[in-house]
């Protein structure tokens, strides 16, 4: 995975970061994979190994030059060598911001079938079907196909 940096650059936008970076390791079939932490791809990456897309996770410190960086290190879930989730698809981007709302998400639901949208809610982040049983909308983050 190469060495880490001595600073590390924090991501622009964290979830797509983190979408990016499980598609990459998901496409290459790669066992894990290492991101930088903050909040944000904490949360993000918490709420996939809830969903199974994800399975297992781990927050490391690496000091180099004096200076802590912490990291997770995250391996996707394969079931006999092959993906259990395909892609994860971001919706969401900084440019573009997609939001929800109930009756619209209830209009949705039927055609994702075995799919698993991940919204943004004041509750945090939590799959569609969560939000319909709290009767709430909100940002759509990205899909898990």
């Amino acid at each position: 995975m190469g060495s880490s940096p001595a600073f590390p650059i924090t991501p622009y936008n964290a979830y797509s970061y983190v979408v990016n970076h499980f598609n990459l390791v998901n496409s290459k079939k790669q066992v894990k994979k290492t991101i930088i932490l903050t909040k944000k791809t904490l949360r993000l990456v918490k709420v996939l190994h809830s969903q199974g897309v994800i399975n297992h996770f781990l927050i490391h410190k690496n000091v180099s030059l004096g200076v802590p960086a912490y990291y997770i290190t995250f391996s996707p879930l394969f079931y006999k060598s092959i993906p259990f989730f395909r892609s994860v698809r971001l919706v969401t981007t900084p440019s573009r911001k997609h939001t929800v709302s109930l009756s619209a998400l209830r209009l949705v639901v039927p055609s994702v079938r075995s799919s698993v949208i991940l919204l943004s809610t004041s509750r945090g982040i939590i799959p569609h079907t969560e939000a319909l049983a709290l009767k709430i909308g909100g940002l759509i983050l990205c899909i898990l196909d």
